[in-house]
């Protein structure tokens, strides 16, 4: 504390004085006390006013002089308290998901395949699996050099289910974040029910989507199925002319009419059955011409199988002949480029198109690039395979760096423009139901909703959408 000037009792030399003022100034500290007896008045000389100081004498209530020596003055000390402050307010953050940065993927590929005749020969399905294979390791050299911390691990299944079992069994698996493979069905079953029990999202590259009978949310078939396509076709058709008559086309067999179903979907396109009844090889007995608007018409032929493609070559050689001056378009499957019977010049004059899910577009920006690195590499030429393969590997880096795995079956796997192949991943339920169904919440499996449109012009398809 800090003594204020005071007017204090006038004191004389005599030590026992000074002591009592002392203890006076003390008691001033102390607190106000009262005294039972005042100290006796002594004469003696006055000191010095610059020797002299005000503090307060609490015996009378006043301010009085005193020696500057008799005054004891407290000081102030500073020191740093070393230990951290108190905090009584204290701000809990939320605990954020620890983010993957870094993902494994495996490959099961049938590497080792050889040909039943000839073990010699490379057999077509392994070249097929080498194409694919040169196109996923440039496009993990891409993914690298991008400093995205993608691994692969490939491991030969070779065709056999025995294989493809001893893979799972392998404890290095249990690592992967996706499994993309095997190509033949029981495997991929049997792989898609590993990923369901382990919880890793298992990616079909090749066959289309087969019967799921146990809901797996875990499995993305890239291939889509028939139902994908007719979804397109029909949107398509709505979308560039829907004022135009549209026909579905089947021939008067059960299986063939049930599939019309898939393309009557579309509540902005009008269809009207086409039942052929007529099994002659030229269809002579079928009259096509009256069915033609002067307005434009649409016939959608949904056949995929090679055993179809006479069918598929009558029914356009009749159009053709019927048609005449009046507008016309075919709408077929992506079978079809396989049919080495459809004329060339039926197919230009009746506009066909078909629906595709892979497609290599020379007018693609990475094109030029890929098909140059992919030769300096391997010293082959890059077929669909290899394009295929580039374009699933950078899809999944992309969307695995950007939104973890679980982007992969959101909003967030839209990754339309590959250099032959886009992604679009849906979820498709049992009997096509829908979600607002409670029981459907869980969908059978995921698709690739992306499907290209090709349009046959100048002796060839062209991508259109």
């Amino acid at each position: 504390m800090t003594s204020a000037p005071n007017h204090l009792l006038r004191l004389s030399g005599n030590k026992s004085i000074l002591v009592w003022i002392f203890l006076l100034s003390l008691a001033a500290c102390a607190g106000p006390k009262h005294a039972t007896h005042k100290p006796p008045s002594v004469e003696h000389p006055t000191p010095a006013k610059e020797d002299q100081v005000k503090v307060y004498d609490p015996v009378t209530g006043t301010y009085v002089m005193v020696p500057k020596s008799s005054v004891k003055v407290d000081t102030v000390k500073w020191t740093t308290d070393t230990k951290s402050p108190i905090i009584t307010d204290k701000v809990t953050e939320p605990e954020k998901p620890n983010k993957n940065t870094s993902f494994q993927l495996s490959l099961l590929m049938p590497f080792s395949w050889t040909s039943d005749d000839n073990a010699d020969v490379f057999d077509g399905k392994i070249n097929r699996f080498l194409q694919y294979y040169g196109g996923v390791q440039l496009a993990m050299s891409e993914v690298d050099s991008i400093g995205y911390k993608i691994s692969l691990h490939a491991y030969d299944v070779d065709g056999s289910l025995s294989q493809t079992q001893s893979v799972l069994n392998d404890p290095s698996l249990k690592n992967s974040d996706v499994i993309m493979g095997p190509y033949d069905k029981e495997e991929i079953e049997s792989v898609a029910s590993y990923g369901l029990k382990h919880e890793k999202f298992v990616v079909s590259p090749w066959l289309p989507a087969f019967n799921v009978t146990e809901e797996n949310p875990f499995f993305i078939q890239v291939n889509p199925g028939l139902g994908t396509h007719a979804e397109a076709i029909t949107a398509f058709i709505a979308s560039n002319w829907p004022a135009k008559k549209v026909f579905l086309v089947a021939r008067d067999n059960t299986t063939e009419i049930n599939r019309l179903n898939l393309f009557k979907k579309n509540n902005h396109l009008n269809t009207e059955d086409l039942i052929i009844k007529d099994d002659s090889p030229e269809l002579a007995r079928t009259d096509l011409q009256k069915l033609l608007s002067d307005d434009g018409t649409i016939f959608i032929l949904p056949y995929y199988s090679k055993a179809d493609e006479s069918f598929v070559n009558s029914f356009l050689r009749k159009l053709h002949a019927d048609k005449e001056l009046k507008d016309v378009m075919v709408f077929g499957l992506p079978q079809w480029l396989s049919y080495s019977n459809l004329n060339p010049n039926y197919l230009e004059s009746l506009s066909v198109h078909i629906s595709v899910s892979t497609f290599i577009d020379p007018d693609h920006p990475e094109y030029d690039t890929f098909k140059k690195n992919y030769f300096d590499r391997y010293h082959v030429i890059p077929d669909l395979q290899a394009f295929l393969g580039y374009d699933l590997i950078k899809w999944l880096s992309n969307v695995l760096v950007k939104s973890g795995k679980d982007g992969l079956i959101g909003p967030s796997s839209l990754w339309p423009s590959g250099i032959a192949s886009g992604f679009d991943i849906k979820p498709v339920y049992k009997n096509n139901a829908s979600t607002s169904t409670s029981e459907m919440k869980t969908p059978l499996y995921y698709e690739n909703s992306r499907i290209r449109i090709l349009k046959y012009e100048g002796q060839d398809f062209h991508l259109v959408n």
